[in-house]
């Protein structure tokens, strides 16, 4: 029998033992984003060519209480042994007794870490009644995208830009969302020079209508491949600027695209302008394939892409439905980045500014100590000035390959296409070289009006003369005939099968100009009013609008044309005609994928957009 002096010297050892054994309470954590047992961090550009990169840890935490009462986290303290760098944040979650809760980063707790990054990071957290913190110790690497690559393609375009405009975007700023899924996402959209600074509103415009943003309209491109998980196409454009439709999704009209592991998010699009093709959910998704047009929709204040990542391996103990999956970096490629204000200095020399590559790096940090603003050209290659190429005389080929007859009478045509991305601008090359004063593209084959007035077709041989002279010449898509408006103002027919010209067909009426889609052929008339040629003659259209160019969209069959005060004019039907807002002035036009593009003032061409139009740069060899 044990003594009553010994029991009472263990008595104190006894009622001790078991808080001796609950310095830390017994939790189970889940680091996100995590991977092959690292936490990793996204390396974001280097501000200038020479600069030093940074490195973005932003974390989410889930807690599982393991134990039958509950547990509160109070604080969080971050290093990074062997360095000096301590971080500490103060929180309060409390984890009731068997159940898991989540805790992130907010958006000014992001450690940027300088250059190099370390490569341990050690956690401790604090609970309330718990003196020692529980600690944990992580290999500490850069993430990588699960690519091909390692990152993501850059969803814009330099083909879409008007000159001295950039896509522009900060890095490590993004709120948290649920969860902190977003805290690597961006809100991202155009800048140009103003003449004085850089904004992302067209000038003389004041910010009021969504059509005063340089961004309005972009086209957007898919930055990874995979399938479409949902999508919204439906949902209004907010009103006045600033609004949000309390009606609307989150989102607004966006894309969710899963390649199996990650899943990427485009939202807050224009209503109705996705592509058709992948609006079904499970559509695969290309690199580059064309998802929408930038809008103001959804929880949007202004025009503006929202574009982030998440996990989509998610386990939907630990990670809420709402936020989707674990956050996840957005490492980026085909794009190159400078801090806005070191390129001011540069302005009308861009080419020659120490531009930073981004091959595998997010955008430039804009959170502190950095704050930087950082402008984007979106090309694998160097960026360089646009060219204001000049020309006399321009088509579009149904793959989107541009054509032109320069101010010199060369004949030039592109290396890219303008249905897809275009990476470094619109290279013109010669091709098949030539000289020439007009010209028209059928889906193969090229014709030109020659500097002595002939029709040439376009052979992998070079030029061939056939044996007609015009003014004006056009083709029609759906037959691949050509047509023309001979020296006389009649009208003719090339038959591209049999190579032999009609001669005054379909009739012998006379015009300035000539357009024909789906078989149907109009012409300006001597009139300069439209007319329609009705199976035996032409008729005239009952709108009295005159016209000096006219296209036509083969695939709805609406009237496009240039009127007398060089403004871009519509009809459907030819009943009554609108002219476009925006101010376009030019002095041609042709129409593709549904979109008219004019050969401006200036001699460039220019795309129609929502208000105004835009310029398709040009960059020559």
């Amino acid at each position: 029998m044990m003594k009553l002096r010994t029991l009472l010297l263990l008595l104190p050892c006894l009622l001790w033992a078991p808080l001796a054994l609950a310095q830390t309470p017994d939790v189970t954590t889940y680091y996100e984003p995590m991977e092959g047992g690292a936490i990793r961090y996204l390396t974001m550009a280097a501000p200038t060519l020479g600069g030093s990169p940074s490195h973005q840890v932003s974390l989410a935490l889930a807690l599982r209480n393991n134990q039958a009462t509950s547990v509160t986290l109070t604080s969080v303290l971050i290093d990074f042994p062997g360095t000096t760098l301590l971080t500490a944040m103060s929180t309060s979650v409390v984890v009731p007794a068997n159940a898991v809760r989540n805790w992130s980063f907010s958006t000014p707790q992001n450690i940027i870490l300088p250059n190099p990054a370390p490569s341990i990071i050690r956690m401790r957290l604090f609970f309330t009644g718990y003196p020692t913190p529980l600690m944990e110790t992580f290999t500490l690497a850069a993430y990588q995208a699960p690519t091909p690559s390692g990152s993501n393609h850059f969803w814009g375009r330099v083909g879409d830009l008007r000159p001295h405009e950039y896509w522009q975007g900060m890095g490590a700023v993004h709120g948290t969302s649920v969860q902190g899924c977003q805290l690597f996402a961006h809100d991202v959209g155009i800048y140009g020079w103003t003449g004085s600074g850089w904004s992302d509103l067209l000038p003389g415009t004041d910010g009021s209508q969504n059509e005063h943003y340089r961004q309005w309209g972009k086209p957007i491109y898919s930055a990874t491949a995979g399938t479409v998980k949902s999508f919204v196409n439906t949902d209004p454009t907010n009103f006045p600027v600033g609004s949000v439709n309390p009606a609307s999704h989150g989102g607004g009209n966006s894309f969710i695209i899963d390649n199996g592991t990650y899943v990427v998010g485009y939202a807050h699009m224009q209503a109705g302008s996705l592509n058709p093709s992948l609006t079904t959910v499970g559509a695969v998704v290309r690199v580059g394939d064309f998802l929408g047009l930038l809008g103001n929709s959804g929880s949007s204040s202004k025009p503006h892409l929202h574009i982030g990542a998440i996990a989509s391996n998610k386990s939907s103990t630990l990670w809420s439905p709402q936020c989707g999956g674990p956050l996840r970096p957005l490492p980026l490629d085909g794009a190159y980045a400078i801090d806005q204000a070191a390129l001011t200095p540069w302005f009308g020399m861009e080419h020659l500014a120490p531009w930073s590559p981004m091959d595998g790096v997010g955008i430039p940090s804009g959170a502190a100590p950095h704050h930087i603003n950082s402008l984007i050209w979106p090309s694998a290659s160097p960026p360089r000035v646009l060219s204001n190429a000049v020309v006399n005389d321009f088509a579009l080929g149904t793959n989107g390959q541009l054509w032109v007859v320069r101010n010199n009478d060369a004949v030039l045509t592109t290396n890219d296409r303008l249905s897809i991305p275009v990476d470094t601008g619109v290279y013109l090359d010669v091709n098949p070289g030539g000289a020439a004063k007009a010209i028209a593209v059928t889906a193969t084959t090229p014709y030109v009006i020659g500097t002595n007035d002939f029709v040439y077709r376009g052979t992998s041989a070079g030029w061939v003369q056939t044996t007609q002279t015009a003014r004006r010449i056009t083709v029609d898509e759906s037959t691949g005939k050509v047509w023309a408006i001979g020296l006389d103002d009649k009208v003719y027919a090339f038959n591209p099968s049999t190579l032999v010209w009609s001669a005054n067909s379909p009739t012998s009426s006379t015009g300035k100009d000539i357009a024909v889609a789906q078989g149907i052929a109009y012409i300006i008339g001597m009139d300069d009013r439209v007319w329609k040629h009705n199976g035996s003659s032409f008729v005239q259209l009952p709108a009295t609008t005159t016209l000096k160019r006219l296209a036509v969209d083969g695939t709805s069959g609406k009237l496009w044309g240039i009127g007398a005060n060089d403004g871009l004019w519509s009809s459907t039907g030819g009943s009554t005609w609108a002219e476009h807002p925006g101010g376009i002035r030019a002095f041609d036009l042709t129409v593709f994928q549904g979109t008219p593009y004019v050969r401006g003032l200036d001699n460039g061409v220019w795309k129609m957009e929502g208000f105004g139009s835009s310029r398709v740069n040009v960059v020559l060899p």
